[in-house]
């Protein structure tokens, strides 16, 4: 039995953020960085995740072309994206970029593969303002894009977001079914090693936190919707995104690693974030919130 293991990570505490330690390509990776509360004032005029098809290498393999773009509307002290591609619910790449005294972000990747797959990858772009006498406060947008690559040898290439025909229609199903499938026998073996009772959360993967930009996470106000979002990818950036650390054994890349799952408590002020590495340890994370819930509310899991 693995040991249960809790990253504690408190919203609303301000900090500093570090210097740059860690330089793998020709984008820098932070070391860290810290969640701001959220500036009224500062917006995104743009922030997009794309995926397409760039090129079909040959009859087995084809590359995907990903990008993202935001744009905030001022000058920040501070821009940072960073973003997720996952393939049939497994984590195949990462990439993060940030720059200082700028409002415009773009990175973008290729990513060769092949066969038949669901790609899907989340955003989140961030943005840091100063203000005199040490005030600190942030912009946070997500953005989010998938697309199903049918790769056939009795059809060409092809690939779509939503399906439209019937051919495309009973490929998905057939797709996300296998996907749920196995989703399902990874989350059952997490709540049976945390001894948790899903009834009790709201629960939701993280791919679909872009659907909380328009309206609150249940049970939440409008503010603490935006901390537990802040608070969300600060904690994966230290705990997934740089490397998931095991309670036994070394430090793991995330490659590999299953969607989090985000596990909303009903009546208490936490949240948890589920996930299991490449090599198969459950990892459980904490968040407490930092103002009670509000009444509980009937929404859809």
């Amino acid at each position: 039995m693995i040991k249960r293991i809790h990253y504690v990570i408190m919203l609303g505490m301000i900090g500093f953020f570090a210097l740059i330690l860690v330089n793998t390509s020709s984008n820098p990776v932070r070391e860290s960085f810290t969640y701001f509360p959220p500036d009224p004032e500062v917006t995104f005029d743009s922030a997009s995740t794309s995926l397409t098809i760039l090129t079909q290498d040959d009859e087995d393999e084809y590359t995907l072309d990903w990008k993202t773009e935001s744009s905030l509307s001022e000058v920040a002290y501070l821009r940072q994206d960073l973003s997720f591609l996952y393939e049939e619910g497994r984590l195949i790449d990462s990439m993060s970029i940030w720059k200082e005294n700028t409002a415009t972000l773009r990175q973008k990747k290729e990513s060769t593969s092949e066969d038949s797959g669901h790609y899907e990858a989340i955003t989140y772009h961030y943005g840091e303002i100063h203000y005199p006498n040490d005030v600190i406060k942030s912009a946070q947008q997500l953005s989010y894009d998938q697309l199903y690559v049918i790769d056939s040898p009795m059809t060409p290439l092809e690939s779509f977001k939503e399906a439209s025909s019937e051919e495309e229609k009973e490929w998905q199903y057939i797709l996300d079914h296998a996907m749920d499938q196995q989703a399902q026998l990874v989350f059952k073996a997490m709540v049976t090693e945390y001894n948790l009772h899903p009834e009790d959360y709201y629960i939701f993967p993280l791919t679909s936190l872009d659907q909380f930009q328009q309206r609150t996470l249940p049970g939440l106000s409008q503010k603490q919707t935006a901390d537990t979002i802040g608070g969300i990818w600060e904690g994966l950036y230290k705990n997934y995104f740089l490397g998931i650390i095991p309670p036994n054994g070394p430090t793991e890349s995330p490659i590999g690693s299953t969607i989090p799952i985000i596990l909303l408590h009903k009546h208490s002020p936490y949240l948890l974030i589920l996930f299991q590495t490449k090599s198969g340890k459950n990892i459980e994370l904490i968040q407490y919130l930092n103002e009670p819930i509000l009444e509980p509310q009937d929404t859809e899991e």
